[in-house]
């Protein structure tokens, strides 16, 4: 066995090892000897380890602080030196009988001594920071915006394409209001034209005729007068379609017709005012019951009374003596109202008015005949002009108010004394 202090036998001589300041020893845990926590001997001392776990370590040889910090890389520091906090001293223990040696501490490097850096010559300027972007969204995430994400259109060769392209979000479609109707300027007033009058004219023809074959074909004439006359007064007051109304109406002037023709000589008149009562009560029980706002049915109620009236009033053709005169003075004065003459404008109407005058006179009718008849006339033609009417109100009250509105002035004028 080799003596580690005989020189000539491998050992080291009379090498003494540095006296280590003795560490305070800690108390062992259950690895190093001592019972785990909980256990009966927990706490009490423990027997020292032995010599022979530490004969055979070879002694550590001491170094130096240049030697143990050669290889180290310099230290370089900037900024003001970090003061170490002092560390508290170990008091030494009384070494003990066999204790084992500590294994070599090897000495801290000594910092290095801090030299702070020359000021610059001449001092630059203060620089200006630029400002700083705002950071630019992650890829795969969008600000909330209304926009749709759909597959991007593929790229050309070689080029990366986006994985989704943003589309505007298509506006959903809104049912547009519906359009009210454009606001109507300028008068209300539209004449009827030539052409009703034309037409007028001819249904004073037919009714002229009629006279002169009997009342029976004179009763058909005014038969489809009063159709023409119930139709056209519905329409010209804004009720349309009203085919119950029309019907009434026109089925009161059938009545008034048939009346006339089974009275006597006096009783025509009678007839004519009794068939205007009983319809008149009709329309007023039938507008009471109808299920319509109040309001509404008091309109319903005027115009289908007036439409009756004006209607069986057209039967008082049958009573008067100057028809063929009247018709044709009604006829006269509404064909020169409509036609274009030139000069002002009222100078139709008067024209018209006198000479259905003065062919009253020329057929030897009384002098307020021909008088009647065109004020008649021209009183039903304005009326079948007012409140923007259509060409189909043109076409039946242009046509009949003319010839409806002159048939009891007629009759007035033949029963009035000469």
């Amino acid at each position: 066995m080799t003596d580690m202090n005989d020189a000539n036998n491998g050992g080291y001589g009379g090498w003494q090892q540095p006296q280590q300041p003795q560490q305070p020893q800690q108390p062992q845990g259950p690895q190093q000897g001592y019972p785990p926590y909980g256990h009966p001997g927990y706490g009490q001392a423990q027997p020292p380890m032995d010599d022979a776990a530490t004969t055979l370590l070879p002694p550590v040889p001491a170094m130096d602080d240049a030697a143990a910090t050669t290889l180290l890389p310099p230290v370089v520091v900037s900024g003001a030196m970090p003061v170490a906090p002092p560390q508290p001293q170990p008091q030494p223990q009384p070494q003990a009988r066999h204790a084992a040696p500590a294994p070599p501490q090897h000495a801290a490097p000594a910092p290095a001594q801090y030299t702070a850096p020359a000021p610059p010559r001449h001092a630059a300027p203060p620089q200006h920071a630029a400002p700083v972007a705002p950071p630019a969204p992650a890829p795969g995430f969008d600000q909330p915006t209304m926009t749709l994400k759909r597959p991007a259109a593929p790229a050309a060769p070689g080029v990366p394409a986006a994985p989704y392209a943003a589309v505007p979000a298509q506006p959903v479609p809104q049912p547009a209001p519906p359009a009210a109707p454009p606001a109507r300027t300028g008068s209300p007033i539209i004449d009827p034209g030539l052409q009703p009058a034309l037409i007028t004219a001819g249904v004073a023809a037919l009714l002229a005729g009629g006279a002169a074959l009997g009342q029976v074909a004179l009763a058909l004439v005014v038969a489809l007068l009063q159709v023409l006359t119930a139709a056209g007064w519905f329409r010209l007051n804004g009720m349309w379609p009203a085919r119950q109304g029309i019907a009434l109406a026109a089925l009161a002037g059938f009545t008034a017709d048939a009346a006339v023709l089974l009275a006597d000589s006096r009783g025509g008149i009678a007839a004519v005012v009794g068939t205007l009562g009983g319809f008149f009560l009709l329309v007023l029980v039938l507008q009471t019951f109808r299920p319509s706002d109040p309001k509404e049915r008091f309109y319903a109620l005027t115009v289908l009374g007036s439409a009756t009236v004006v209607t069986a009033l057209c039967t008082t053709l049958l009573l008067a003596d100057w028809v063929p005169a009247g018709v044709g003075a009604v006829a006269l004065a509404t064909v020169l109202a409509a036609a274009p003459l030139p000069g002002p404008k009222q100078l139709g109407p008067v024209l018209g008015l006198v000479a259905a005058v003065l062919l009253g006179l020329l057929v030897g009718a009384p002098l307020w005949l021909g008088a009647l008849a065109g004020v008649g006339a021209l009183v039903g033609r304005r009326v079948a002009a007012y409140d923007f009417p259509s060409r189909f109100v043109h076409m039946t009250a242009g046509v009949a108010l003319p010839l409806a509105v002159a048939a009891p002035l007629i009759w007035i004028a033949t029963a009035l004394p000469a």
